[in-house]
Formats: structure tokens, sequence, C-alpha cells
């Protein structure tokens, strides 16, 4: 299976290439993904990042979560994604 990028900012303005490792739709037609940046954390672990996103032609935008029951949604898709490695 051919792995999927996409290029985004980070907070300091550095373009990173993100590699996306799950996304999902649910029911209140919201689209969430779930991604990595490749880098690890102090732990040796993955870091693994999830946002609600917006496909335009090839592009992916992020969309920052603000709802709570969106970043619970993000999150138990995580944990999930998780559990199966």
């Amino acid at each position: 299976m051919e792995s999927m990028q996409f290029e985004t900012i980070d907070k300091k303005g550095n373009k990173i290439i993100c590699e996306v490792i799950a996304t999902y739709h649910d029911d209140s037609n919201k689209d969430f993904i779930v991604y990595t940046d490749k880098t690890f954390d102090k732990n040796k672990q993955l870091k693994v990042y999830y946002s609600l996103y917006e496909k335009v032609g090839n592009a992916i935008n992020l969309i920052d979560i603000t709802d709570s029951n969106d970043k619970k949604i993000g999150l138990e898709l995580v944990k999930e994604l998780l559990s199966k490695n």
C-alpha cells in the first residue's frame, strides 16, 4: 500500500511532510485525520496527531478542533488505531 503524504506548516513557519495513518468520516459529516510527522518523543515513541480536515483538490487542509466532542472522537480514533499495533 502506498503511503499518503501531505505538507503542512508548523508553529515556527517551517514546512513539514506528514504521513497519513488513517482517516475517518463520522455521522455528523466531519472528516478526521490521524497523521505523523515521523518524529519521536523523548521516550522514542512516534508522535501521532489528529485533526479535522478538508480535502481541496490534492491538498489537505487541517482544521483546529475546538469542540470537546470532536476532541473525544479524535482521541478515541487514535487509541483504537494504536491498540491494533
